[in-house]
This record gives structure tokens, sequence and C-alpha cells, in this order.
């Protein structure tokens, strides 16, 4: 029988084998798509399914390129499902994409592989044919949709589709191109969002308006109704020539399917929410569009053209025309007319050698209601004549090209004559108004003198709202409440209790007694005397034990106070005494004034003795809220000694060194005296002194973005300092883009509240008023009621003042988060990613001031005043914020 256990052997090690075998069976790995077959403009879901048991959540499929055919709009989408069929659980996961076809014709989705228990498992390669034309009527009208209609009455045409339809096919580099986005459907649509914009790469675009909610108008197409809406629409100027592309437009729509059993007009309502039916949502997108941009002709082309295409007009004035020498002049040339009117150029100027000019002041106005885009573009220039004399201008002259006529077009304004007369008068002020940048530059003549009568250089830049400190001090006013409305109802809790009272003053009251007894024994009334001492320990045990005085007995007395834990020698020396009071109150004694101190120290040895027990002490609320006070006051001084504390641990070589930086500045040494305020940073001091003189070092040596940017930071640190307002203003003149942007009146309005105050000054006034609150708050509590309505008013003014503080903190400490920078290069071109790689977007010039928006690698994203976003490198620019 020795096979028997051969036998079974064999049996387990086949049972295993088929066990694993199961296992790795159970174990699967799949790829499906919803439908093989659909439109261009429809969408398919893309589903891998792992399934198996003891699978965890962990698994990545690997997929393959998806891009290269399809637009990714959605995914990957994870799902699990776990179900137990005969005690055996088995857990799905399935990740979906939603991909829209980038092309037609026949596309592959390649093989995705997951590596599970040391095997790798692969999916078969799935193909999906994709037509211009919508599905055959088999498949559900959500799943199909087309955006070129079929000539053919025939084919079944789509419920909802979109349609981008442009004005033309042809155009010219810089010719205005309009695509409108249309929405048709036969369904209502209770929403859509815009899932993917079109890239429009190689153009210059600009969003046209259109209303909202989107209209509905309607429309037959095929011998089908429609319900027609205008979704988006943008003009486009190409910047490129050659055959170019418009990218789909795509979009999630929410539909609601109309119900059969209950027939009604589906174009009553639109963007709406009707109570019958189901929603569901779809996605759809546009066909791409092919247009021709032909480049522009170089025959007959002018030599002051500049690049403009559309169609302008032109003015040019002078304002005055006659003025004396070194009077400034301001040349007015207008441009109006259809075309980009923000890429337009600054026309030709010509002028005499004997005239200074500065940069060009540039606004621009754009008519947002006219088809195609009309504005125009003023470009302001001041002169300044040198020699007096009758000068006539050379006309002003502005070239573009027309679409229309296919022709270059020049525009020549009228000769401008100026009349200069000769300065005989006294020299001008020196001290006028300023009002423009031009006017900046010229009657500024210079920056202001550097600060040298500055008392002490004191650390400015440490914002106080930034401390646990100054936020325990706005929790400060609240526990000062809280204190004092806990001692209100401990003193109306108690005053109402004559046991309390009684022993609250017994010490006072027998001390009193005492003095008197004491004033007694100095005139020899024995009697009264010792009856004084007799009285005053009765009645203090009395108030303390809360015992009528008149009937307290020595004996009563001495067990009370031994079981409230007085020694037997006191309870003795208590007893004696009061006999001996008796016994010289009724006997007729004589009693020496040694022997009546002698009584008079007892007595005061047994009231202090007994008013240290802790049993008969009163209740120790009152400590503890004199305890409580006693901690806010430490507190209160605490941070007081912390806010004045100094904190240059080197006052005096910071002192020095900005001295030795001033006299540098004075003898003409810019560069020296940048290192000694340099250094004056370096140690962590941030004062907008140093600031300004360092601005003003680095005016002189030529480096206007960095002077702008150490002016920038003296700004913050010293708000209403004309000196740093003005040579900010000045260098700013100096710059060549024009940054600022027109803003409303009340944005004007908060923003010049929260530049006239620093954030630390803010703070302190806040907390003032915060506290002059709380005492207002807290004397409510206990002054009669006559007087709580007066106090109301009172309150009403630091309330104000906290509230307004609060929200002007608020403003300038969301203002500090902004990350700005200055650009210190002299020209730079922003790119449209971060790279040398990407094209170049627009240019800008040192001293321009920008928002850092992120950054990458050596790159950072900026953002312009007027939202156009470039990428520059990081070397470029400096953080007006030390900080950031």
């Amino acid at each position: 029988m020795k096979w028997k256990p051969c036998l079974s052997l064999c049996l387990w090690s086949l049972l295993l084998i088929a066990a694993s075998f199961a296992e790795a069976v159970d174990f699967r790995f799949t790829a499906e798509v919803d439908k093989p077959r659909l439109s261009f403009d429809d969408v398919a879901v893309l589903s891998f399914v792992i399934s198996g048991e003891n699978i965890g959540n962990n698994l990545r499929p690997e997929l393959p390129d998806l891009t290269q055919d399809f637009d990714i709009l959605r995914g990957p989408i994870q799902s699990h499902r776990t179900s137990i069929i005969h005690g055996n659980a088995t857990t799905s996961i399935t990740y979906q994409y939603v991909l829209s076809p980038k092309r037609t014709g026949t596309l592959e989705i390649g093989a995705a592989s997951v590596e599970y228990d040391g095997t790798t498992y692969t999916t078969d390669p799935i193909t999906i044919e994709v037509t211009n034309t919508t599905p055959p009527p088999s498949q559900s009208p959500s799943q199909g949709t087309s955006s070129q209609q079929s000539g053919d009455q025939n084919t079944r045409q789509p419920e909802v589709f979109l349609r981008a339809e442009a004005d033309k096919d042809t155009l010219y580099i810089g010719e205005q191109l309009t695509v409108s986005f249309f929405l048709y459907t036969q369904v209502n649509v209770s929403g859509y969002e815009i899932t993917q914009q079109s890239s429009f790469t190689g153009f210059w675009v600009e969003d046209l308006q259109i209303p909202t909610p989107p209209k509905l108008q309607y429309t037959t197409l095929n011998g089908q109704r429609y319900g027609v809406a205008l979704m988006k629409k943008v003009a486009l100027f190409p910047t490129l020539s050659g055959e170019m592309s418009i990218d789909p437009l795509v979009m999630t729509l929410s539909v609601r399917t109309r119900d059969r059993t209950r027939p009604r007009d589906p174009f009553d309502r639109f963007f709406d929410d009707p109570f019958f039916g189901r929603t569901q949502e779809i996605i759809r997108k546009t066909q791409p569009l092919e247009v021709t941009i032909l480049p522009l002709p170089e025959e007959n082309r002018p030599e002051t053209f500049t690049g403009d295409v559309g169609n302008f007009t032109m003015s040019a004035t002078l304002d005055p025309t006659e003025v004396t020498q070194e009077e400034p002049v301001t040349l007015t040339v207008k441009i109006q007319g259809t075309g980009n009117i923000k890429t337009v150029k600054e026309p030709v100027i010509t002028l005499p050698e004997s005239f200074k000019r500065y940069d060009t002041e540039i606004s621009e106005h754009l008519f947002p209601l006219q088809e195609p885009m009309q504005g125009e573009k003023i470009f302001n220039t001041v002169l300044i004549p040198l020699d007096a004399g009758q000068y006539q201008l050379e006309p002003v002259q502005f070239s573009f090209f027309d679409p229309q006529r296919q022709a270059y077009q020049t525009l020549t304004s009228e000769p401008l004559t100026l009349t200069i007369l000769p300065n005989v008068g006294e020299e001008a002020p020196m001290e006028r108004r300023i009002t423009t940048k031009a006017e900046i530059k010229l009657l500024g003549q210079d920056i202001r003198f550097i600060k040298t009568d500055v008392p002490a250089l004191v650390d400015q830049g440490d914002s106080w709202y930034q401390h646990r400190w100054f936020h325990a001090l706005l929790l400060l006013p609240m526990l000062l409440i809280a204190a004092a409305y806990g001692y209100k109802r401990y003193r109306a809790k108690y005053t109402r209790d004559e046991r309390y009272v009684r022993q609250k003053r017994a010490n006072k009251l027998s001390q009193k007694r005492l003095q008197a007894a004491a004033e007694l024994m100095q005139q020899c009334e024995v009697k009264a005397f010792y009856a004084a001492i007799s009285s005053t320990l009765r009645q203090y045990l009395g108030d303390k034990l809360n015992l009528p005085a008149a009937g307290i007995t020595g004996a009563e007395i001495s067990q009370i106070l031994q079981e409230a834990g007085l020694d037997q020698d006191t309870v003795h020396l208590l007893h004696e005494c009061l006999e001996q009071c008796d016994f010289a109150r009724f006997a007729p004694v004589e009693a020496d004034q040694p022997t009546m101190r002698t009584t008079l120290r007892q007595a005061e040895t047994l009231i202090d003795r007994i008013e240290r027990l802790k049993t008969l002490r009163t209740s120790s609320l009152a400590q503890h809220v004199n305890s409580a006070t006693l901690f806010l006051m430490l507190l209160l001084g605490s941070l007081l000694l912390i806010c004045s504390s100094p904190t240059a641990s080197a006052e005096m070589s910071v002192e020095e060194l900005f001295r030795q930086g001033n006299t540098l500045y004075e003898e003409g040494h810019y560069m020296q005296a940048i290192a000694r305020y340099q250094e004056i940073l370096a140690t962590g001091l941030e004062n907008g002194y140093v600031y300004y003189n360092l601005g003003n070092a680095l005016f002189k040596a030529n480096r206007l973005g960095e002077a702008i940017v150490q002016y920038e930071r003296a700004k913050r640190l010293l708000p209403r300092d004309d000196d740093v307002a003005f040579n900010l203003d000045y260098a700013r003149a100096l710059t060549l883009d024009k940054m600022e942007q027109a803003r409303g009146r009340l944005t004007q309005m908060l923003t010049a509240v929260r530049t006239f105050f620093s954030p630390n000054e803010v703070s302190l006034v806040l907390w003032i008023a915060y506290l002059m609150l709380t005492f207002c708050i807290i004397t409510a509590m206990f002054v009669p009621r006559r007087w709580k309505l007066r106090l109301i008013y009172v309150a009403i003014l630091p309330t104000v003042v906290v509230v307004g503080t609060t929200v002007l903190l608020v403003l300038q400490i969301s203002h500090r988060t902004v990350d700005e920078a200055i650009l210190l290069a002299p020209q730079v071109e922003a790119k449209t990613g971060p790279g040398e790689a990407y094209s170049t977007i627009f240019e800008i010039h040192e001293g321009a001031k920008v928002r850092i928006q992120r950054e990458k690698l050596d790159w950072v994203e900026i953002q312009l005043p007027n939202h156009v976003i470039g990428w520059v490198m990081k070397k470029d620019l400096a953080r007006i914020d030390r900080h950031s």
C-alpha cells in the first residue's frame, strides 16, 4: 500500500496547480469603446477594465499615445465595483476617457498594458471609423452629430450640433476675420459649458460682445426646424501667411429629452428647466475651419508703412500754437477707423533739430458695438522748442494697407505752424502742478534730493498683522470683556449673600475696633477697653462664622474653631482672653497699661491666626478675578515691550553706513553710495529712507529699473512722503511702456485710501478703536441704565473706525499678496511659453511694472495691466517685495 501516499501527494499537487491556474485565469484586462463608428463632432468613451480577485487599487494601466488622433476631453474617470458570487469576491476597476477625434478616417487606439503578479497583460488595438456624416439611425441622436449638412434629404440630421462660420476664407495678414460659433438644437438646453476653446494659433484674438444669455432664433435646414443661438464670437487678425486652421470649439451641453407622452413645442423655452423629461449631458464640437492668409504685397509699399492693416483716418493738431521758448507744446495725432486699433503704430513725425521731444503718451478706445472692429488711438507727444522763431512742421504721415482696395494708403496731415516767442521774462518757478506723464519729465527736471535728516533708522518692514502677538492683542479686549462680565456676575451674586458680606468685612471692621480700643487704653479707660476688646472678638467671630455676636459663648466658639482646624493653644488663648475681658468688665479690678497692651496684642494675634484658616476664608473667586486681571496686565505689558523693543542690533554701524552713503552721494560717487546703502539692507533692516536714497543713487547711475524697484519699496513704507511719490512718478515717466490702465472712480478712491496709510498705522488705529469700544462695553456693564444710551452713542465712533480699518487692512493684506515686479533688462521679448523656442507675444522695456503669475524653472509668467500674459526670464525681473 506504499502507493497511497504517492497518490495523495500527486492529487494535492494537481489541486494546487489548478488553483493557481484558476487564479491566473480570473485576472482580466480589457479595453472597449462605446461606439466603433462616429461622426467628427461626436465623442467616444474609451474604457479600460481590470477585473479579478484580490486586486489592489494601485493598479495603473500604461496607455498608448491617445493625443495623436484624439483630444482627451475628460479622464481618467475611475470607478470600482465589487461583486460576491458563491462566496468569491471579484473586484473590477474601470478607467474611462472621453475622446474627441482630431480628424476623419480610420483611427486606431493602440494596445494598453498593465503588470500584475509578475505578468504583463495587454489589450487588443481598437479601430474607430470617423466620418463627416451623421451615424446611422440605429444610434442614439445624442451620440451622432454633424456640423456639415448633406444635401441628401434622406440622411438623418442630428438634434443638437455646433457650427463655426467665418465671414471669409481668404484674407490678408492683419485683416479682420470674424468667426461665429452657433448652436443648432431641436431640444431644450438647460445649461452649457465651453469645455475646450479653439487655440487660434497664429492669430491676434479679440472677443466680441454677444447677447447674454444667448438669444434663440429659428431656421430651417433640410426641411427640419432648428433653434439657433450665437454662443461665441471672436475677431481674429492673422500674424502669419499661409494655410491656417482654426481648431474646433468643444462644448458640454445639458439637454432635456422630450417626453413623447406629452406633445409640446420644443422651441417654447430655451435654456430652461422644463418639468417634464430628463436631463442628459452631451458633448459637441465644431468642424475645423480652413482659411488662406495672403502676405501683404511688396509692390508700392511706402517707406512709412509699419504693418497696420484696415481703413483709417488721421488728424494732427498742436496745442498751443504760440508759446515762449522752452515751454511745452503738445502734438496730438488721432487715428480712427476699422481694424485692429490696438496694434496701430505711431505715425512718422519729423521735427526740427531745435525741438526736444519726450516719449509719446498713448491712449486707445474701442467701439465694441461696431462690426467689424472700430476704434481710435491718440498719440500725445510733448515738444520743447529751444529756439525762437516761426516754424512750419512737416506734415505727419501714416501708412496702412486697405484690404478692401487691396492697396497701400498714406495719410498726410496739414502743415503745422508754430510760433515761438523769445524768453525775456524771469525764470519760471520751480514748483508747478504735475498732471501728465510728459509734464513730469518736463517740469521736474531732476529727481529730488536724498534724505539726510533722518532721526533714526528703525525697521519699518515688519508688518504687525503677520505676528502672533498682534493676534493676541486682538483677543485681549475679548478677555477683558469676559473678565468684566465674570466680575459683574460675581459681585451681583455675593453682594446679595449676607454671610459673604459679613465674612468679607470682618477683618476690616475688627482692625478699626482694635484701633478704638487702643485709644481707650491710652486714656486708661479700663472697663471700656476690655469691653471694646470683648466686643471686637465676639463681633469678629460672629461675622466670620455667620453667628449672632450677642449669643456667642466661649465653649461654642472653641468647638467651632477646633473643627475648622485652629490649634489647641490658640483656642485656649481665645478662651482665656474672653474670660479676662468679662472678668475685667464686671469685677472691680485695677489694670495697668502693660497688662492692657498684652491683652490688645493677644486680640490682634487671635484675629491674625483665625484669618489664616483656609476653611474660614471668603470665596476664592475674588482672588481668581484679581489674578486674571494681573495676568492680563502682565500680558499687555509684555506685548508693549515687544512692540517697543529695538530690532537693530547694530544701530550705530547702520547709522554710520547711512551717513557714509549720503556723503558719497553728495560727492557724486554713486556706485560707492549704492554699496553703502546695500550694506544696510544686508543687515535685514527695511527702512523707507534707505530705499529712497538707494533709488536716487541707482537713478543717478542710469539704472532706471532698479531705481523704480527701490522707489516702490519706499512708497510702501512711506506712503505719504511727497519726495518718494515725486521721484517714483518721475522715474515712471522715463519708461517706454505705458502701463497705466483706466480705472473707475470707486477703484481710484479705494486705491488712494489704501496707499495713504501703511499697514502698521492701520493696525494701530484698529487696536486703539477696538480698545475704546471694549472700554465702552465694559463701562456699560456697571453704569446705571440712564447712562447706557449715552454710551451707545459714544461707541458708534469706535465701531465705525473698527469696521473701516478692518476692511482697509484686509484690502492692504490682499494687495500685498499680489506678486509684483519691475523689469530690469532694457528690452525683453515675452514668449508664449517658458522657453526661447516659443513665439514672441509682445515686447516690454525697462521699468515696466508687471504681476508674476507663476514660475517654472528659470522662467516666470507675467501679466500686464491689460491682462496680456507672457513668459520672461526670472533674471530680468526684480520683485518689489523682498520676501517673495
